[in-house]
């Protein structure tokens, strides 16, 4: 006997289903893109069945009972609701077929900041970047953005979205396909150079200083802006290993989030919060859920103070904490990898990075490997992933003209 069951929601929950069609679904963009975030994390054979489900173009993943446990109860699972599965040996193997709302299809308000009428009025100042931003396509489907860095024909992209594709094209912002080639990977800052037989316009390398708050825009090969946001950490490390601890068991709460299990001599502990106190703003920026909650902390450093908005007892108080570290590795590095992707599509490979700094535009997986441009129209760095609701990764440019320098020596001594 087979289940079938019918997996959908964001914040996940489950519906049943009996009766799915017998034609095979296509794997959607979204859930595909949840599935590689999840590959690394996973056992082998359960990374094997997903990974077989993207090559497959799928949604249905096929478990034992056994196999289902293990990735039920595994911390990288986002789904909410599995437990209501019976799993027990003897049952017969389950299918889960995955469906996401699409955030890509959203409907935007106008007085977001991510309008298109907003948008619009800023496409003057990235006029003189977009010849040096291209779009690389496999299969006829955009895959990343890319920025010119030579005029020789070199690329720099997003290598996690391109390192195994068979074909490679990027198309400038005249509409010109061009083959293109990986020349150059460097695995830590997930950066590839691309090469096509042209000759491009690149970027400047003068790059700017940039300032928390500072407005920043990301623009497309079609001349327009997609994405504006505001730079909001300094350059830092996101390499495994000590993260920044508040201390908390948060859950969302109506106006904000609900804290419990305080832990001792942590940093909320020590500030004075207890359980039931609901934290409303952190740095004076608004708190409305668990994921703002997390990649808020996260984007400090063990040793940072914070100052806490929060409610007791309906009534506003003040506080302030200085930060604990926590060795994020095996299953809490899971757990707190997936609460932080929460509400937004994260990258394949969306963190574990030497240095970057991080903005709150707004992007798609897709869309890594183009410019961040301030509002002087200087290209400050490259987009490097989508990591969170709230956070997006860009390397700094001098970090990323190190790299291109590098590869520039390395293929001068071969030629030698």
């Amino acid at each position: 006997m087979k289940i079938r069951l019918l997996v959908t929601g964001f914040v996940f929950v489950m519906s049943l289903t009996m009766a799915l069609p017998a034609a095979k679904a296509q794997l959607p963009r979204d859930v595909q893109d949840m599935f590689e975030g999840m590959l690394d994390d996973l056992d082998d054979d359960l990374r094997s069945k997903f990974q077989e489900a993207i090559d497959n173009d799928t949604p249905t993943v096929e478990f034992t009972p056994e196999e289902f446990k293990r990735f039920r109860d595994d911390p990288i699972n986002p789904f909410d609701g599995l437990d209501r599965i019976d799993a027990e040996e003897g049952a017969g193997n389950i299918a889960l077929k995955f469906e996401l709302p699409s955030i890509r299809n959203r409907m935007i308000k106008p007085n977001e900041r991510q309008a298109p009428d907003q948008l619009n009025q800023l496409d003057p100042i990235v006029s003189s970047v977009i010849p040096s931003v291209v779009a690389v396509m496999s299969d006829d489907r955009q895959i990343a953005l890319g920025t010119v860095v030579d005029q020789n024909g070199y690329v720099i992209t997003k290598a996690s979205e391109v390192n195994k594709r068979k074909y490679l094209k990027v198309v400038t912002s005249d509409s010109r396909d061009h083959v293109a080639k990986i020349v150059f990977e460097d695995e830590a800052n997930d950066i590839a150079v691309l090469k096509v037989d042209a000759t491009l316009q690149p970027i400047s390398w003068e790059s700017a200083e940039a300032d928390l708050g500072q407005f920043l825009v990301l623009p497309a090969p079609n001349g327009k802006v997609f994405s504006m946001g505001s730079y909001s950490v300094v350059p830092r490390t996101t390499q495994t290993g000590k993260q920044a601890l508040l201390g908390v068991n948060p859950d969302n709460a109506a106006n904000g989030v609900l804290v419990s299990e305080i832990r001792p001599n942590t940093a909320a502990h020590t500030a004075g919060l207890v359980d039931g106190d609901i934290i409303t703003k952190i740095d004076g920026e608004s708190i409305r859920d668990v994921g703002e909650l997390v990649n808020s902390i996260r984007q400090n450093s063990p040793g940072d103070t914070i100052r806490i908005s929060y409610l007791r007892g309906g009534k506003a108080r003040k506080t302030s904490a200085v930060l604990d570290s926590v060795d994020l590795s095996g299953d809490r590095a899971k757990r707190y990898k997936m609460m932080s992707r929460l509400g937004a599509i994260p990258s394949k490979r969306a963190d574990n990075f030497p240095s970057i700094f991080q903005h709150d535009a707004p992007l798609f997986p897709e869309q890594c490997g183009g410019p961040v441009v301030d509002l002087d129209g200087n290209v400050i760095g490259i987009n490097i992933a989508r990591n969170g609701r709230a956070a997006s990764y860009a390397i700094p440019l001098e970090n990323v003209q190190q790299l291109f320098r590098q590869f520039l020596r390395e293929a001068v001594a071969v030629r030698e």
